[in-house]
């Protein structure tokens, strides 16, 4: 009996991992206005990004269907065990999609909420694919996940706030206010699984220096971990000053940089930056 792995796109899995260790990945979807896309299928990164910066439509995304799950499930062997790792369910309806496809289906099959988003919940994955490759049992890897989620940080350093006001998240005359005075602010998972602001910080450069700040506060050991950097277009200069500075004061074993997707990317909007470990 084999264990095999479920998610969504909304973890932004680099494709290759998934791939490499078929993993399935279920598509959230996409759409600016009429046009409707699966995550991942018919929209990538580029052809995202792209219809964001031409259009004044706000991207919106929606859960996938439980019939989706089912197809991603009934792909494995009858005798495998599924185990499927879903974004936050205080962010999205897909943890309960995933649920109502559990229940369509003889199999043993154990749905975790990640209580967090993109590789916050992506990094949960492969550490479940380490297990597996490390032979440990159905229960132990559950249990081990049930922990490891608790564990996990995520934080958001939005740059542009034009989505965060389309998306109705601010008023227009809030926004504008904080536009003209530089405002950025910092958002962190929260024990929920939901995201909160945690700081407004007047201009970019001060707003990555306390960026920095917030993960020192973690107090967390990341030497022997896995570090994620990913963003929405941001510019060279900002990414670089913020793997230079992790790389000097944390030393993480490994950094993955990568863009984020549609689903945080049309929250987070152009030149956020994601910092998950």
């Amino acid at each position: 009996m084999k264990i095999r792995l479920v998610t969504d796109s909304g973890t932004d899995l680099p494709l290759e991992f998934a791939e490499k260790h078929n993993i399935e990945v279920v598509p959230l979807n996409v759409s600016f206005g009429d046009e409707a896309y699966a995550d991942g299928v018919d929209m990538d990164h580029d052809l995202f990004y792209s219809k964001m910066a031409s259009t004044d439509l706000l991207p919106k995304t929606s859960l996938p269907s439980p019939q989706a799950f089912l197809n991603a499930f009934n792909k494995s062997d009858s005798e495998d065990s599924i185990l499927c790792i879903t974004i936050s369910s205080a962010l999205s309806g897909t943890y309960q999609s995933a649920m109502i496809a559990k229940e369509m289906i003889k199999r043993k099959i154990e749905v975790i909420d990640s209580l967090h988003v993109s590789m916050g919940t992506g990094l949960q994955v492969m550490k479940a694919h380490e297990f597996i490759e490390a032979g440990l049992s159905f229960e132990e890897i559950k249990e081990k996940l049930m922990e490891l989620r608790h564990t996990m940080q995520s934080f958001v350093a939005i740059d542009n706030l034009d989505n965060v006001i389309k998306g109705g998240r601010i008023s227009n005359w809030k926004g504008s206010i904080a536009k003209i005075m530089q405002i950025k602010p910092i958002l962190k998972m929260a024990p929920d699984g939901s995201l909160k602001v945690v700081e407004n910080v007047r201009g970019r450069k001060k707003q990555l220096k306390r960026l920095i700040d917030f993960i020192q506060e973690t107090g967390k050991d990341i030497s022997q971990s896995s570090l994620s950097i990913l963003h929405s277009k941001a510019s060279e200069a900002d990414l670089s000053f913020i793997e230079q500075q992790i790389k000097t004061l944390f030393n993480p074993k490994n950094i993955i940089i990568g863009e984020l997707g549609p689903i945080m990317g049309s929250h987070g909007g152009f030149g956020a930056i994601a910092v998950l470990f």
